[in-house]
């Protein structure tokens, strides 16, 4: 069975690739350059590999499987590690039903599977102490499990033995590695814990630093601010009075101006009553010669009907005159009206 192409050290040294480049990537980037792998364990370790460069960039000297160690303890605290766990502990028990199921027939391919099994357990030996008891029930189930084979493979006896014998010294490797990691985690997390320590000092003493030369700077900058605020609202309350003084100044002259028009205004008034006076006075006078002409004129036309057969034309000249007496007086009505 082959190693995931995945690895912790594969995954970072696919990320010192890509930030080479000086452009920006992401987790498709990483995954074209390692070759495949799964996102949920790419997404982890690409951001463990973040986190770790603020430790790089201090202690550069870090050997890279401490980084490998730290970053595979991050990638722990992601659910869907766990998961993929899982799945691999149910892909490791079906291979070895397989395995007892074919152990009578083939000596040979149980080991191999068997070889592939230890390759597996030796990147799982990675993982914390949670992971070390996980492996330790798993190994007491393997143990009952071969025994149940024992019973029903009694042709397959000396395999079964020999294969009990091989789990007992996967075992002890198993112990004797999680003991070394053991020893190696607390040596890193010590000497994390010092570098991290020396870089909060480093990052706390330089925001001191910054935090007094920007008060400084902002002091300075709004002490010229007021300077600068007070001169404008002088020139402001400045200009402010002389538009003040010419306001006063034009209102004054409107306001002469105004009572000249009021003036005038009142005269013309009293002008226009007078005509409207004098139009109605002689409105009336018109009509009252007009009513009087007629009058006349329905006297004459009586008596000219009374004595049309006469023939008397002189009074019929009177009727003429009479009526262009009054056509002349209607135009005047009516040129006064206009």
């Amino acid at each position: 069975m082959s190693l995931k192409k995945a690895t912790p050290k594969a995954v970072f040294d696919a990320c010192e690739q890509l930030e080479l480049l000086d452009r920006s990537w992401n987790r498709d980037d990483v995954r074209l350059v390692v070759g495949g792998g799964s996102f949920s364990v790419i997404d982890p370790l690409v951001q463990a590999w973040r986190k770790l460069q603020p430790i790089r960039e201090v202690a550069p000297s870090v050997p890279a499987d401490l980084l490998i160690q730290v970053a595979t303890m991050l990638e722990q605290q992601v659910s869907t590690y766990i998961k993929d766990i899982d799945e691999r502990d149910s892909e490791r028990e079906q291979a070895l039903l397989v395995v007892s199921e074919e152990l009578a027939g083939n000596l040979h391919q149980v080991e191999s599977d068997l070889t592939g099994q230890l390759e597996l357990a030796q990147q799982a030996n990675h993982d914390l102490e949670a992971e070390h008891s996980r492996l330790s029930v798993e190994l007491d189930e393997r143990s009952r499990s071969l025994i149940e084979f024992e019973l029903k493979l009694q042709s397959a006896k000396e395999g079964a033995e020999l294969l009990a014998q091989r789990l007992q010294e996967q075992q002890e490797f198993y112990e004797l590695a999680l003991k070394q990691q053991k020893q190696s985690q607390k040596e890193s997390e010590a000497r994390l814990l010092e570098l991290g320590q020396q870089q909060l000092n480093n990052l706390k003493l330089e925001a001191q630093q910054q935090l007094a030369q920007q008060k400084e700077s902002q002091s300075t900058a709004a002490e010229l601010a007021e300077n600068r605020l007070m001169r404008l609202l002088d020139q402001a309350r400045s200009e402010i009075k002389e538009q003040q003084l010419s306001s006063a100044s034009k209102l004054e002259v409107l306001g002469k101006e105004q009572q000249v028009d009021k003036q005038l205004v009142n005269r013309q008034k009293l002008e226009i009553n007078v005509l409207k006076a004098e139009l109605i006075q002689v409105g009336q006078n018109s009509d009252q010669q007009i009513s009087m002409l007629e009058q006349q004129l329905l006297k004459t036309e009586q008596q000219l009907s009374d004595q049309s057969k006469q023939g008397l034309l002189g009074e019929r000249g009177d009727l003429q005159a009479i009526k262009a007496s009054i056509l002349a007086l209607q135009g005047q009505m009516e040129s006064q009206n206009k």
